[in-house]
């Protein structure tokens, strides 16, 4: 068997190939948009011929293509509703020892999310949704998104199963991102990396670069990942003592406008400045994370929420 030096440098080798790959595909993408930037007049005559017949000549069946796209977009939710339904947690994960002095870093007991699902979302309300490309070419979600009612997250970890109502009126575009990736499986075998225990109590997840960094031996690298798109903060909270209460559900940004796929769940009233967006609420399984927290953060430069 493969000693653990052996097994981290494996992974680190893992992570770097990830990462370089990432990079070629970049480049990839940027030399195929400068071949496509040859046709652009021709496309820009297309759409400005498209539009021409649409605002002229546009009937009632064309103006319902909106309608069949969230139809769409519920149907596919709707499939991928009970996807981790039967999905026991593994019960895996290592418990390392907490360093002491420390109140803002790796948790010492690993948390993994093992499966994801989100319940089909209500588009008897909708809304316009603006989501940004990384790179101009990676996909994004629905630029319309269901907007009533609530949502129900389930997520399957290593240590139990937590469940939460997701205010998908008050976050549409948010529970959007959350219902697109969690159908794709984009969750599933994550590592929630960031633990803070005091000031604030917070546990992070939803990088999905942050198991390979810290099984690389580079938990330093972990907070860092994205979906590929970003979007704005929404359902903001006034700036008030405790006002991300015990059991909420918000997204993590680096700055305005960068809002993607990192979250944290709230495991005691905290005070934060109201810039982060409130997704929803845990209705079941908080004692999960409070047990995490009481395990206690390892030290590691984790970059700031």
């Amino acid at each position: 068997m493969a000693s653990k030096q052996a097994q981290r440098l494996a992974a680190r080798q893992q992570l770097q190939q990830r990462m370089s790959a990432k990079a070629e595909e970049e480049a990839r993408r940027r030399t195929v948009a400068w071949s496509v930037g040859g046709v652009a007049g021709l496309v820009a005559l297309a759409l400005i011929a498209w539009g021409a017949f649409a605002w002229l000549g546009g009937d009632d069946e064309g103006s319902s293509s909106g309608g069949g796209d969230i139809a769409a977009l519920v149907e596919d939710a709707k499939a991928a509703s009970t996807r981790c339904d039967g999905v026991e947690p593994s019960g895996e994960g290592a418990k390392g020892t907490a360093t002491e002095g420390v109140t803002d870093g790796q948790p010492a007991q690993d948390v993994y999310l093992e499966c994801v699902q989100m319940s089909t979302p209500d588009a008897s309300a909708t809304e316009d949704c603006m989501y940004t490309s990384a790179d101009g070419t990676s996909p994004t979600p629905a630029a319309t998104e269901p907007a009533a009612g609530t949502q129900v997250m389930t997520i399957v970890t290593n240590l139990g199963t937590i469940t939460a109502e997701i205010d998908t009126a008050g976050a549409p575009c948010t529970a959007g991102s959350f219902t697109h990736l969690a159908q794709d499986g984009y969750f599933d075998g994550q590592q929630c990396h960031r633990l803070v225990i005091d000031g604030i109590w917070v546990l992070q997840c939803g990088d999905p670069d942050a198991r390979a960094a810290i099984e690389a031996g580079t938990p330093e690298m972990a907070g860092q990942g994205s979906p590929g798109y970003s979007y704005g903060e929404e359902n903001l909270p006034v700036e008030a003592a405790g006002n991300y209460p015990v059991g909420t559900i918000a997204m993590a940004n680096a700055g305005a406008g960068t809002t993607g796929s990192q979250f944290f769940i709230v495991y005691k009233d905290t005070q934060l400045p109201a810039d982060y967006t409130i997704l929803g609420q845990v209705t079941e399984g908080l004692d999960i994370v409070e047990q995490v927290a009481a395990a206690g953060a390892m030290e590691v430069a984790v970059p700031g929420m």
